[in-house]
């Protein structure tokens, strides 16, 4: 009988935004003094690793953060959640009793994240 490999799930996002939102959980767990050695295990709230991400797309893609994650298939804080769910069924995030999809909807508009609050470092550009 010849060998199967079995099928790899379908990933309703780009492969990118997985990889993308576990360094932004690494990113929130650094920024809230959380490790894998703390009580909590390294856990973070919803809003917390929300700030990982709005953090990290915009040091990593400035004034682009949300054309990147639109192509990736992310429109909003609640297309994080649906990632950080999926990892969880997958195996690759955990989650407490107390965590909940509906914590990573409408949490900060896209829009005012990643535009209207970015704001564009020029101290090195004008050092003397």
């Amino acid at each position: 009988m010849p060998l199967t490999k079995s099928p790899r799930p379908k990933l309703k996002y780009h492969p990118h935004a997985y990889h993308f939102v576990t360094d932004a959980l690494s990113e929130a767990q650094v920024a809230y003094g959380r490790d894998h050695q703390s009580e909590t295990g390294g856990h973070i709230s919803a809003r917390e690793l929300l700030d990982g991400v709005r953090t990290l797309g915009q040091r990593r893609f400035g004034m682009m953060a949300k054309t990147v994650f639109r192509c990736w298939g992310i429109l909003s804080t609640a297309d994080i959640g649906g990632i950080v769910f999926e990892m969880i069924e997958l195996g690759t995030m955990k989650k407490t009793d107390n965590d909940q999809y509906n914590d990573f909807v409408e949490v900060f508009s896209f829009d005012d994240a990643f535009g209207t609050e970015y704001a564009i470092d020029v101290s090195k550009a004008f050092k003397s």
